[in-house]
């Protein structure tokens, strides 16, 4: 149910990026805009887009570069983080160390929807990158593997 969830979530992010999105100097309507202020009031780089069914803001938060989306009800319906990985939760850095002892972190991207979080860990080492999908208990899988030219 989850894998669905974070698929349902991925394929609205990415049908949102490839969708014709109003965007423009416009504020959303006072519902969006007043759940967006009460949960980000420190939020820089600001940018709205308006679809037909939701809005999108694409901002900064204490160094974090996020995007979520809003239902026109001001619902939070979804969204991705990037950061670097020393932001993981502990227990998932102490997993990853562990089950992945000679490979370096270098990103993450954490994808929310509703009360599931995922997280998609970059890593490298000499010959390839690696992706890595956790959840929030820290069970890990290896979901990408590239070899390095």
């Amino acid at each position: 149910m989850k894998q669905v969830i974070a698929i349902m979530l991925g394929v609205l992010l990415t049908a949102g990026a490839y969708a014709t999105p109003r965007v423009s100097a416009f504020d959303p309507n006072e519902k969006v805009l007043k759940a967006f202020n009460e949960t980000f009031s420190t939020a820089e780089d600001v940018r709205w887009e308006e679809y037909s069914t939701y809005y999108t803001v694409s901002f900064v938060n204490s160094g974090i570069r996020s995007k979520v989306n809003y239902d026109k009800e001001g619902n939070m319906l979804g969204s991705i983080r990037y950061y670097a990985p020393n932001l993981l939760p502990l227990n998932i850095i102490s997993k990853i160390t562990k089950e992945y002892p000679k490979k370096k972190m270098f990103g993450v991207t954490e994808v929310a929807f509703g009360s599931d979080i995922v997280y998609y860990i970059k890593l490298e080492d000499d010959k390839n990158w690696y992706t890595i999908k956790a959840d929030v208990v820290g069970n890990l899988q290896l979901t990408e593997k590239y070899k390095k030219a």
